[in-house]
């Protein structure tokens, strides 16, 4: 799957440009975008690596907000999420990382879990909020509704949505936060 995607991002006034490109065994994926929450405008820029089960592999985050500039870094090797060449064992479970500020990251969850319509499954992702410049464990469900729609539920702070993909798992609607253009 080579493709480019264009959001634009409702609560946070924001615009996303998105590829991704297939390589041997693996996607990768560079996203940029910019952005204001509360008055304050941000930048973030993104570059993920999946294998072809869209397990997560690699991610790097360049986030401009102000005159503060931060760069995270991270890759899982034997199952061991190093997170700025620090091991972190607390994230270990987390096979999926969601970025708070682009919906692409649904769609790594979504294309990796394969789930049939009706079936449900919760897990443990690694939550990253380069605004706030905080990285944790979260628990997230998500449910297969149809084809192209997915109930997804942060069990951490109770939000829930259903976010409408394409046919490559691609968010293409996410209520109040994202809509693909």
């Amino acid at each position: 799957m080579d493709k480019n995607i264009t959001w634009i991002g409702e609560s946070n006034l924001s615009i996303e440009r998105c590829s991704i490109i297939s390589k041997e065994n693996s996607f990768h994926i560079k996203g940029e975008l910019v952005g204001n929450k509360n008055n304050q405008v941000y930048g973030v820029e993104y570059q993920i690596v999946v294998d072809e089960q869209w397990q997560t592999r690699f991610f790097s985050l360049n986030t401009h907000i102000g005159h503060r500039n931060s760069f995270t870094m991270a890759h899982k090797i034997n199952g061991v999420w190093q997170i700025d060449e620090v091991e972190h064992l607390e994230y270990n479970e987390c096979i999926d990382i969601d970025i708070a500020v682009t919906p692409f990251t649904n769609t790594i969850a979504i294309n990796r879990l394969n789930l049939a319509v009706g079936e449900s499954l919760v897990q443990t992702v690694m939550y990253i909020n380069p605004i706030d410049d905080r990285i944790s464990p979260m628990l997230q469900e998500y449910k297969r509704l149809s084809t192209n729609s997915y109930y997804y539920k942060n069990l951490g702070t109770e939000y829930e949505a259903v976010i409408e993909v394409d046919d490559t798992g691609l968010v293409k609607n996410y209520p109040g936060l994202f809509t693909s253009i």
